[in-house]
């Protein structure tokens, strides 16, 4: 794309990596077990000040622009808001019915998802519903999303994007 531009944004939200195995899968060799304790902290329920960065480009302009930011706030405000200070929570998740069942008596905020909900997976989550977005207006030929860096920590972030690098 010639022209690409980003916009970020910020929001709250609790989750907890319950699939989380540390002696298990990629990587897990690197780390020896003898001496270094392993524990699964993502497993529980935990918070992040998540940084969202949303790239779009075009190879034309409209009106001098991509697309004007403020169009872009507008496609992705909703479900930020809905992510905002909730427990992002994976219906499969064996805690999940306790945890609904907490939400309805205290008046807590779930945000209700089908994938265990590491940044990876929320990053493409994002990613997919800004697609759909674009669709939604008709835009798909002329705006395409490039990607989502999704930040979990100052430290710590993950890119999704559905072009071969």
């Amino acid at each position: 794309m010639k022209y690409q531009i980003t916009k970020t944004f910020r929001f709250e939200a609790g989750h907890r990596v319950w699939t989380q195995d540390l002696s298990k899968g990629r990587g897990s060799n690197l780390t020896n077990k003898e001496i270094c304790h392993i524990e699964n902290k993502c497993r529980h329920i935990h918070g992040h000040s998540y940084i969202l960065e949303v790239t779009l480009g075009s190879d034309t302009l409209e009106n001098g622009m991509v697309m004007d930011f403020y169009h872009l706030k507008t496609m992705i405000k909703d479900l930020i808001e809905h992510m905002d200070h909730s427990l992002i929570i994976d219906k499969n998740d064996p805690i999940f019915p306790y945890i609904e069942d907490l939400s309805k008596k205290f008046n807590l905020k779930l945000f209700i998802v089908d994938f265990v909900p590491t940044s990876e997976a929320l990053a493409q989550y994002i990613f997919k519903h800004i697609k759909h977005q674009l669709i939604k207006a008709g835009l798909e030929k002329e705006v395409k999303i490039i990607k989502v860096v999704l930040w979990e920590t100052s430290t710590s972030k993950v890119e999704y994007s559905e072009e071969e690098n």
